[in-house]
């Protein structure tokens, strides 16, 4: 863009249409329906941002219902790229799932209420070197929507009053239900105004230029917030969890199942065996190993020793295999029915190797020594150098002979990070060479599609975690090379993790759960766009969002790590939290809060999952055992 230009507005053909030097970006569309006038007042916030309000009166005294009532900008051009944040990322073309695809369905444009989406009702689009977003204020009477479409070499963004989800709502992963619409009623008293933001800037990356809608929309949205617990009543409440809900032997195993599910015959909450036992993803197996050891050097717990060594040397014994892999779920181990068949993934190996590493110097510490952790995570990082291809690329899951079972996807890039690790500890270049050429195939990908992809063995889309290890692989290699470009691509990749976030909080349903327990919206991210709902995986980030913001001097990211931590502090138990009738044990807590029209086969719209999973608990406390300053020592404990 030249910077001797700047956004101005000039009215004609009826209509305010908005120009950058003598290039015409876009117009408002004028509002036409009969006995309703709508004015506009567009005021500049600052250069290529601003604030639009629009006040619906009614022409005469008969009283108006209405279920469209919009405010439109039409871009000047056909979308080379397009987002809905945590909702739509280019048509969502990727992956084999059932969510919401393209602009339309049934040729009918999607329209999403405000609350699905991480800024309220925000749409981006890009095209003629040019992004624009909109999105809405929220209202504390007025709900609504957001649309975005294609009309020839036009893209429209829309927000609509009142609340509408159409031609479908997308209630489930696999389930789509009837439309949902609300109605107004306009009389002549009615004073109705609402509120939008236009952002409109150049295209210094393409299919990356909304970073200025996160900062904006960040700051209008941002207020301080509390969690519900302190760090230690978190580590006190997350291993009696771990310790006394989640630990189980069964047969030759022992450790963590995944998770409690409610038993309704029995009535009370029963571990879920039927699911896999596993190192790494849901059921964090070795870390919550390592946090029990921690326990024991904290507090000199000997039931936390005990468990966590038993955990690790059980897990260290049977999974390992020649060829340097580690069969990540004991269920085939066992010769149990498994849920998922035996392949070995790239997240749950790059966790064994991290979490081994770390339990070599934890044993160690705790008077035990286990030279076998050590070789299990460099075996894993020796296979993953073999696995590698010439372009840097990894599978994203191999079968216990090595051959790689799926080669797509961003998930091979969790590897990097235990490769890493493994460069710190022996200094051997192999690894670090290998992490670059890695990082350098994933963020290229990263940067040609404007997504990342796959990061769950449960999904096959665009998501939030596959974004992980470009953020953490891009700080480390910064660290370890002073190389700009890392920091750069760390940053990056953290604006599109951002793009999950909320940046507000949903005024809920007054009849809803949610609503019951003043739940707060701001903080949370949402999983997928397959899986409309907020969860707590983003802890896994509060580390490098604080990282960067001492690299970078953004505070934003220490304000965007602070907001997840205090959100996915909520509805933990303290053993006397009861929901739909059902108390809950001591350090549970929720998978999935269903902030919209989304449901699970447990949970309800506007509702929780009734699913208390192993992996929020131990993510919560890796971060405090490698936090020191927040549990008063002078060391971190791996």
């Amino acid at each position: 863009m030249n910077q001797s230009h700047s956004f101005y507005w000039k009215e004609e053909f009826e209509a305010n249409h908005l120009y950058y030097g003598e290039i015409r970006v876009g117009r408002i569309v004028p509002f036409e329906m009969g006995d309703i006038r709508a004015t506009d007042l567009i005021t500049k916030v600052e250069e290529g941002i601003f604030e639009w309000k629009r006040r619906f009166s009614l022409i005469g005294d008969i009283p108006k219902r209405v279920r469209e009532l919009p405010m439109e900008f039409e871009g000047n051009y056909q979308a080379d790229y397009w987002m809905i944040p945590s909702v739509s990322y280019n048509g969502n073309s990727w992956g084999k799932g059932h969510e919401p695809k393209g602009w339309e369905r049934d040729g009918q444009p999607w329209t999403f209420a405000f609350h699905r989406t991480s800024i309220p009702g925000a749409t981006c689009s890009e095209g003629n070197g040019f992004s624009v977003s909109l999105f809405g204020k929220i209202h504390d009477n007025y709900r609504f929507s957001c649309s975005l479409q294609a009309r020839a070499d036009r893209t429209i963004h829309q927000l609509i009053w009142p609340e509408q989800e159409k031609p479908y709502v997308y209630a489930a992963r696999d389930l789509y239900e009837a439309p949902y619409e609300e109605e107004l009623v306009i009389t002549g008293e009615t004073v109705f105004e609402v509120t939008g933001y236009l952002i409109v800037n150049g295209i210094d990356t393409p299919k990356h230029s909304w970073n200025r809608l996160l900062d904006i929309s960040w700051r209008l949205g941002y207020h301080h917030t509390e969690p519900d617990y302190s760090p230690e009543e978190l580590w006190n409440l997350g291993i009696e969890f771990a310790r006394e809900q989640l630990y189980v032997e069964d047969g030759i195993f022992k450790g963590f199942t995944w998770g409690l599910a409610w038993n309704k015959e029995e009535e009370k909450w029963k571990q879920k065996r039927e699911a896999p036992y596993e190192i790494g993803w849901v059921g964090q197996n070795a870390s919550l190993a390592n946090s029990l050891l921690v326990d024991y050097l904290k507090n000199d717990n000997i039931s936390s020793k005990e468990k966590g060594l038993s955990v690790l040397d059980c897990w260290a014994k049977y999974a390992p295999l020649k060829n340097g892999l580690f069969r990540v779920r004991f269920d085939h181990i066992i010769g149990k029915k498994a849920k998922y068949p035996e392949v070995n993934d790239a997240c749950n190996l790059a966790t064994t190797a991290l979490q081994f590493f770390d339990a070599f110097n934890l044993a160690e510490r705790c008077g035990e020594k286990r030279p076998k952790y050590l070789t299990i995570a460099l075996n894993i990082c020796n296979f993953a150098i073999e696995a590698q291809k010439d372009t840097g690329k990894w599978g994203k899951c191999w079968d216990n002979d090595g051959i790689c079972k799926d080669d797509q996807g961003t998930i091979g890039a969790f590897l990097l990070l235990p490769l890493v690790r493994a460069y710190q500890i022996t200094g051997e270049k192999k690894y670090l060479t290998a992490a670059k050429r890695g990082y350098q195939f994933y963020f290229d990908d990263f940067l040609a599609n404007g997504y990342s992809t796959a990061g769950a063995l449960d999904t096959y889309c665009i998501d939030k975690e596959s974004s992980i290890p470009l953020i953490k692989g891009g700080l480390e290699l910064y660290k370890i090379t002073n190389d700009g470009k890392y920091l750069n691509a760390a940053e990056l990749a953290s604006y599109y993790a951002a793009t999950w976030q909320w940046s507000y909080s949903i005024p809920l349903p007054k009849d809803s759960l949610l609503h019951q327990f003043q739940y707060d919206s701001f903080g949370g991210t949402s999983v997928s766009t397959q899986h409309h709902h907020i969860d707590h995986y983003a802890l896994t980030l509060f580390e490098s969002w604080n990282d960067l913001a001492e690299l970078t001097g953004n505070q934003q990211w220490q304000q965007r790590a602070h907001a997840i931590w205090t959100n996915a502090s909520r509805f933990i138990s303290d053993g006397s939290l009861s929901i739909w009738g059902k108390k809950r044990p001591r350090g549970g807590q929720d998978e999935g809060i269903c902030q919209t029209r989304w449901h699970t086969s447990m949970g309800r719209y506007f509702g929780v999952s009734q699913w208390l999973v192993a992996w929020p608990t131990a993510f919560r406390l890796e971060i405090i055992r490698n936090s020191s300053n927040w549990l008063k020592q002078d060391t971190k404990y791996y």
